[in-house]
Order: C-alpha cells, then sequence, then structure tokens
C-alpha cells in the first residue's frame, strides 16, 4: 500500500452538467492529469460502435476503459501527481466501488459533483452537438441522452456526505 496522500479527484454528475469544463479547470489548478471516460470511448471504441448504441453495448466497454484509466491513474498517482477522473460513475455502486479503489492504494479520494437543471443540460447537449468545441466528444442524440438520463443515479444526502463532496 501506497503512502502518499496524493488525491484523485473525481468527478461526476448527470449528462451535459459541465463535468468535462470543470474537470480541465481542476486538472489545470491542480497540476494534475484529467482522464475523461468520453475521450477514451471514442478513441478506442467508436469505429467499432453499431448504428444503433444501446447501453448493453456501451456499459461493458466503460468499465473496461475505467478499469485501463485506474490503472495509469494510480501510476501517475506514485509519482506524486494528482489525478481528475472523469469516468461516468454514474451509479451510486460505482462511486462507491471507486473510493474504496483510490483509498486501498493508499490515496485520497475527493469527489466533485457537477449538476445543472434538466432543460439546461438539454439545451447544452444540443449546442455542443452543433458547436463541437472543447467539451465535444461525440454526438448525443435525444434518445442517448434519455437513456443516461434514466441510468444516472442522483447521489441522496447521505451519500453526498459519506463521498465528501467538494
Amino acid at each position: 500500500m501506497n503512502t502518499h496522500q496524493q488525491v484523485a479527484h473525481l468527478v461526476f454528475g448527470p449528462t451535459a452538467a459541465g463535468k468535462s469544463t470543470f474537470a480541465r479547470t481542476l486538472a489545470a489548478e491542480t497540476n494534475g492529469v484529467r482522464f475523461a471516460i468520453d475521450e477514451w470511448m471514442l478513441a478506442l471504441f467508436a469505429s467499432d460502435a453499431p448504428d444503433s448504441m444501446d447501453l448493453a453495448w456501451i456499459m461493458p466497454r466503460v468499465a473496461r476503459c475505467q478499469a485501463q484509466i485506474w490503472s495509469v491513474a494510480e501510476q501517475i498517482l506514485g509519482t506524486g501527481t494528482a489525478v481528475v477522473l472523469e469516468l461516468g460513475l454514474l451509479q451510486k455502486l460505482e462511486r462507491a466501488a471507486i473510493k474504496t479503489k483510490v483509498e486501498k492504494a493508499g490515496y485520497t479520494a475527493v469527489f466533485h459533483f457537477i449538476d445543472a437543471d434538466l432543460e439546461t443540460r438539454r439545451q447544452r447537449v444540443l449546442r455542443r452537438n452543433v458547436e463541437k468545441g472543447a467539451s465535444y466528444s461525440f454526438d448525443v442524440t435525444p434518445a442517448m441522452f434519455s437513456a443516461m438520463e434514466g441510468y444516472f443515479e442522483r447521489p441522496s444526502e447521505d451519500e453526498l456526505l459519506a463521498l465528501e463532496i467538494r
């Protein structure tokens, strides 16, 4: 087990809440290395994606990316450098599992819950699909947005307290 108290910043929230923008800013402020699940998914799986993507196709690939990202992030933490992990963490069990993994490796897990109201997020997705700016990785269709909205588990007050949200 590592004795460094290096920080793994864990950024989560619903689709189009502003996670990528926040994660980029946090990485710059902490001189940390940022990992974004959407960027990894795009690079590794976009060319193999079926025409009609669904959660059954997406989620196993997300899990594989998350495992590889953690493997690299743990090495970076070992050098004394912070990491900013924007991994999705859409469900409570995923958040608890990564917290355990980070702490078991001897590091500090700091969660950042990013949120915005539903209509703001819908408009951001539509705008991002057109503008294809810094936070764009792929088009999020209305069906994808709805599917992800239904899959995301909002943290309860108890979870927010337990995760030590900043």
